[in-house]
């Protein structure tokens, strides 16, 4: 993606080149066959096999007629053997085939889930995650994930189903070979639903929106978070206002549609069976046939319209399975695209620092840019500061230096190095920290903390040397099974933590790795008091002093003017550009901004 189009010009997330419904459902199969290819060889195999008896039923039911009507034993003794034979059959293959397609159903949706949650993982960049358009694209792709086991058996059951259609019309065409016309009068029924469900899935993207409101809206009033709050403001009746009103436009979207495409599903159904009315008639009257030839008619065509009523209900879920495919496809091309082509090492250790040079960003479809120009170095050894209003920048500076975004402009350089040359693993590799938005893991306490650093997760030593850096000590010792509680009151014997607490985990997280070579700390202690952070970032600010021979830099952001006085440098962000830049004392000395915030601070402490 250029730079363009992150500074201005986002790439729509349609306008990504997707490859063809059956290159992606071809590429969907590979992965279901993988999972389980004899399960899955086996399922397509007995689909076909077990739609034989039950096509060959009316023309046993032919033999008998003929046979009562003719006086013939034999044809009455063969018809009954064979209906004898297809019904055990039909229940025999029924059993066999819905046994082994449930296993290759449950280990081909395991592998289909893994598959989109490894693509979205292992995208280097988040815009995936904050662009409304791919939000909504990806909402409906994790619904369709839930359901693509669902759809494997479809696609199976469509194959069954094509199968009956297809034995039956033969079967009709041992009266008349003109009894293949009938699959004319199917057409329409084909068409209409297979369009039908095109329009559905469109709704369905167009309604997404409302569908991800309505549903923010419900979990928003009946979960624990935020029931304090909403009954304090009195806001419960709104959020169910507003859950009804997003539903309703849901709902009016996908029943305007819903109703338009069932109209003209119904007038099909009418064409064909005018079509098979029309067969009887032709085959008692003009025909002239036997009534066992009729028999077999009126009771093969009837089966003929439940199978084709099969065919047209599995072709839809075929339809709404490629569809799935379709954005599957489009995100595997998403992942392909911002994969990178980036394979410098990360440095071992840093000698001159971190330079910004002329770097400018705005987010995909932001009106203005969040940084303009913005160029500074943060040297090699250094504790810095990053301080600004809300809304300055300061976040958007950290997500550049963890390479969760490129510049649109300007390069960041690692000891000389461009960040984007440097492999994007490797550089997160060396980096540790804490974020403001941090995640909540409800695991026992020593994985919720030791998932800071793969390698050490289950070192009980490592994770409470984290522990103890992060100040969360108390944390643990106030637990009754210590590093082996469970977190999260919905789990068994799990419990749950304060924000604070939360917070102080999420940073004994960030702690785990001893030798970083860039710690950002995005004010990740909002929720703990003012005396507690100082004593916190001195601590921290002292030892990574005393690593400066690896050349260890210190990113902290925070709106506490207290707390980073004791940075070497001090970086102050006013409307996506730098403002003023030097420490503490000399900050002051310059009597500008940074003075001036400082003072109003001090002041609310006297």
């Amino acid at each position: 993606m250029s730079a363009q189009d992150l500074a201005g010009g986002p790439v729509a997330a349609g306008a990504l080149a997707v490859p063809g419904p059956l290159v992606t459902m071809a590429r969907i199969l590979r992965h279901a066959f993988r999972a389980e290819p004899r399960m899955a060889v086996l399922s397509f195999f007995l689909a076909v096999l077990a739609t034989v008896p039950g096509a060959l039923l009316a023309l046993w039911l032919k033999l008998i007629v003929s046979g009562v009507t003719q006086h013939h034993r034999g044809l009455v003794l063969a018809g009954a053997i064979g209906v004898a034979a297809s019904s055990v059959a039909i229940w025999l293959l029924r059993l066999a085939s819905s046994r082994v397609t449930r296993r290759f159903r449950m280990r081909a949706g395991v592998a289909l889930e893994t598959h989109v949650a490894e693509l979205q993982a292992s995208v280097d960049t988040i815009e995936h995650h904050e662009r409304p358009d791919y939000l909504d694209r990806l909402a409906v792709l994790r619904e369709s994930v839930y359901q693509l086991d669902h759809m494997l058996l479809a696609l199976i059951d469509t194959i069954s189903a094509v199968s009956c259609l297809v034995l039956t019309v033969a079967v009709l065409m041992t009266v008349s070979p003109w009894m293949a016309l009938l699959l004319a009068f199917a057409v329409p029924t084909v068409l209409v639903s297979s369009w039908r469900s095109g329009t559905l899935r469109a709704a369905e993207e167009a309604a997404a929106p409302d569908q991800r409101l309505h549903r923010h809206f419900f979990t928003l009033g009946t979960t624990a978070g935020p029931a304090n709050e909403l009954r304090v403001t009195g806001n419960q009746q709104d959020v169910v206002r507003r859950w009804a009103g997003a539903w309703r436009g849901w709902y009016l979207t996908m029943s305007a549609t819903q109703w338009a495409g069932g109209l003209w599903l119904a007038g099909a159904w009418g064409v064909f069976a005018l079509g098979y009315a029309g067969a009887v008639y032709w085959t008692v009257d003009g025909l002239r046939a036997s009534a066992g030839d009729v028999v077999l008619v009126v009771i093969a065509g009837g089966r003929l319209g439940q199978y084709l009523a099969m065919t047209v209900g599995e072709v839809d879920f075929v339809r709404l399975w490629l569809d799935a495919c379709r954005r599957l496809g489009w995100l595997e091309n998403y992942a392909a695209m911002h994969r990178g082509t980036a394979d410098q090492p990360a440095p071992g250790r840093l000698s001159d620092g971190i330079l910004f040079q002329g770097v400018g960003f705005c987010y995909p479809g932001a009106p203005e840019p969040v940084l303009r120009d913005v160029s500074l170095r943060l040297p090699a050894g250094s504790v810095v500061a990053v301080v600004g209003e809300n809304g300055a920048g300061k976040s958007t500076l950290v997500k550049l230096l963890c390479g969760f975004y490129p510049p649109a402009s300007g390069r960041i350089l690692v000891d000389g190095k461009d960040l984007r040359a440097i492999e994007p693993k490797q550089w997160r590799s060396r980096l540790s920290g804490a974020f403001q938005d941090f995640a909540r893991l409800e695991f026992l306490v020593r994985g919720s903390v030791g998932l800071g650093d793969l390698e050490h997760l289950d070192d009980s030593l490592a994770v409470g040397a984290a522990v103890s850096r992060a100040g969360a000590t108390d944390v643990v010792d106030a637990l009754a099974d210590g590093l082996d509680t469970q977190l999260g009151a919905s789990w068994p014997d799990g419990v749950d933590l304060s924000f604070g607490q939360w917070q102080k985990l999420a940073l004994a997280r960030g702690f785990m790795r001893t030798g970083p070579l860039l710690t950002i700390l995005d004010e990740p202690t909002a929720a703990l008091d003012a005396e507690t952070e100082h004593a916190l970032f001195e601590r921290y600010a002292e030892q990574a002093r005393a690593s400066r021979r690896d050349g260890r830099i210190t990113v902290l952001v925070s709106h506490r003017f207290s707390t980073v006085r004791m940075a070497d440098l001090i970086v102050v962000i006013s409307d996506g550009a730098v403002a003023e830049l030097g420490s503490h004392d000399e900050l002051m000395a310059q009597g500008g901004a940074y003075a001036d915030l400082f003072g109003i601070q001090a002041s609310g402490y006297r």
